[in-house]
């Protein structure tokens, strides 16, 4: 849930391409950091072009429209945001849940809070953002379940973890690197809890029935 390296210029050729060797994924890069500097409305052929210093003649020749365009880089926002930690992640010997929610937290969001913003206004990128949801909340609950969460207490304890996410990400406020680490920790720990290891105090009451008169 990162997206520094699109910061930092891994992708910086783009900018010095000659307009015959402009490929689709070098056009989608640019959109992904047009997309988190100035929302969706920077997601257009004459915008971009002028950005790249190339005729729009290139994007079309790419890409059939510009919701064409659009669907290709909600697709690797997908995989940048996703897919590609999910991956990263099945291959590390660290504590899967813990890294996962510290680069959640300690990346950088513009890019989260523009696809969000852009998908109250587009269905196309609504259902993106639903369905990247839905997948984060899955694979938190797998790594829930194999930390001996029931299944049924895991899908929420995955739901409120992304919802905690989330509402990091849109917040304007930040926080330093000993806060966020301070958060994860005690994030994590909550969730991998056994009712039985939280204070009587502190749990949730359970729901009373009445009996039928």
């Amino acid at each position: 849930m990162d997206i520094s390296s699109i910061r930092n210029g891994q992708y910086s050729s783009v900018w010095s391409m000659a307009d015959n060797r402009l490929g689709p994924d070098e056009w989608v890069r640019a959109g992904l950091r047009a997309l988190a500097k100035s929302g969706a409305s920077a997601l257009k052929a004459d915008t971009l072009a002028n950005g790249l210093g190339v005729s729009r003649g290139s994007f079309y020749w790419h890409f059939a429209d510009v919701s064409a365009f659009h669907a290709a880089v909600l697709q690797r926002w997908r995989e940048v945001m996703l897919e590609n930690i999910i991956e990263e992640l099945e291959r590390s010997a660290e504590d899967r849940l813990e890294t996962l929610m510290y680069r959640a937290f300690a990346g950088g969001s513009e890019i989260e809070r523009a696809v969000r913003a852009w998908a109250t206004a587009d269905g196309q990128a609504r259902a993106a953002v639903d369905a990247v949801d839905v997948e984060r909340i899955r694979y938190l609950r797998k790594l829930l379940i194999e930390a001996g969460i029931p299944p049924s207490a895991a899908e929420a304890r995955a739901r409120i973890m992304n919802w905690c996410y989330l509402g990091f990400a849109l917040s304007s406020n930040k926080l330093d690197q000993d806060s966020v680490k301070n958060v994860i920790r005690d994030l994590t720990q909550l969730a991998r809890s056994n009712r039985e290891e939280i204070p009587e105090d502190r749990r949730a009451p359970r729901t009373v029935r009445r009996a039928k008169t």
